[in-house]
């Protein structure tokens, strides 16, 4: 299958190329990522320690996932453990170097799968142990890794209903991939009913829980400006991580909200991409709503556009209720843990496939809600905006229920321990 692989990749090299040359032309801040994916100034400690652990995390959410793990791993195994970090975005990149590299001896990107590439990265690491985490599946460089010794972890696992029809579909080559891996731990028992009916042996997947209610806020990065800005009296929802064909629905919601609340609403609005904010900015403009920036902002107004990267999980404390983007359109949904572990009221829209039992739990648990539509999103902002004693009560259900899974990053560094 593998070889397979490459005869299909060599065969398709003109037309890789042509397409990266595009990219870059349409890319220029990631011409300088390119070398460093092939490994040309690859920069490493230069003497090892007595193990070597490659940890990669895909972009931003996985960072976020990653990050307690990667301190507290450093805290406990620094000394002997020369830990690898890499990633393949360049905004998880900067987000690493923040939250990441003062915990690990590297930070690098992640080796485009080519062949002679990924070779050249394992003699360079030679890593004892290599974990994943959530996905990112290079079978040239899975292979290469577990055919030269490496033990090989995925962590924080998890298989949507879509991926699943996908692997099923190519399962001759997906079921061969995950099969490089010497454990697979996933987030629920769901998925790893799921990669048995993919093939894959029973021994070989665990339960371990979800890396997310492990995540720790930079609480550091909240300082007196941030203070100021958010000092305003009133009702503050967030809206985090939106896409495309949410904004206008949250904004629409918004203006309802102004005319029906009580209290003097305020919106902070996060784009997942902050290169949308421009898009964002003319849609706050269309409906004449005072507004300011985030990464300009010395004073509050009635709209905060987060235009920053690695910053929404610790202004969650903030909020007086979340809204979680991604969930209004087909995206998958994006992490309510980080509005919830702050003891704030959780809404999100039914397409949170990614985080399906983490989202069905909070709502079982009287945590969140889930909304439909805009207008159901405009009635629930509603309601909850004028009832004080509502959100305090979904607030507190949502920290214990975060709370009751502190255990999770304790029970991935005991895997890790036991591997090295």
């Amino acid at each position: 299958m593998f070889l397979f692989y490459n005869i299909i990749t060599l065969l398709l090299m003109p037309l890789l190329l042509l397409w990266l040359l595009i990219h870059l032309f349409l890319n220029p801040e990631k011409r300088a990522v390119i070398p460093q994916r092939l490994g040309l100034g690859l920069v490493l400690p230069e003497s090892r320690k007595e193990n070597t652990i490659w940890i990669h995390a895909l972009s931003v959410g996985e960072i976020t996932s990653a990050a307690l793990l990667v301190k507290q791993l450093y805290q406990n195994r620094g000394a002997s453990t020369t830990i690898i970090f890499s990633t393949t975005t360049v905004s998880g990149h900067k987000l690493a170097r923040q939250q990441i590299f003062p915990h690990c001896d590297a930070l690098i990107y992640a080796p485009l799968d080519f062949l002679p590439v990924v070779r050249r990265f394992q003699r360079k690491i030679q890593p004892d142990l290599f974990v994943l985490i959530e996905t990112d599946f290079w079978p040239n460089l899975l292979h290469t890794l577990a055919d030269s010794g490496t033990r090989l972890l995925l962590f924080n696992g998890r298989i949507s209903d879509n991926s699943m029809q996908r692997y099923q579909r190519f399962s001759f080559f997906f079921t061969r991939v995950f099969d490089t891996f010497t454990l697979l731990c996933m987030q629920t028992d769901n998925d790893v009913k799921k990669m048995v009916r993919l093939g894959i042996a029973r021994e070989k997947s665990t339960t371990l829980g979800n890396l997310k209610f492990g995540n720790e806020p930079a609480a550091e990065r909240v300082n007196n400006s941030t203070e100021r800005i958010f000092a305003r009296e009133g009702t503050y929802i967030f809206a985090g991580s939106t896409h495309a064909g949410e904004e206008e629905l949250i904004l629409d919601a918004f203006v309802a909200l102004r005319t029906a609340s009580a209290e003097h609403p305020r919106l902070v609005l996060a784009p997942r991409n902050i290169s949308r904010c421009d898009e964002v900015v003319a849609l706050i403009e269309k409906r004449d709503l005072p507004f300011t920036r985030f990464s300009s902002a010395t004073d509050g107004s009635d709209v905060i556009i987060v235009d920053t990267i690695g910053d929404l999980p610790a202004l969650y404390r903030y909020a007086d209720l979340s809204f979680i983007g991604g969930s209004l359109v087909d995206q998958g949904g994006h992490n309510p843990l980080e509005a919830a572990r702050f003891g704030k009221p959780v809404l999100f829209g039914p397409y949170m496939d990614d985080f399906s039992e983490i989202s069905r739990q909070l709502q079982e648990c009287g945590a969140a809600r889930l909304v439909k539509d805009g207008p159901e999103l405009s009635q629930c902002l509603t309601e909850l905006s004028n009832d004080a004693t509502v959100r305090k009560e979904m607030g507190r259900r949502a920290r214990a229920y975060t709370a009751g899974h502190d255990h999770v990053v304790g029970d991935h560094l005991k895997l890790i321990d036991s591997y090295l």
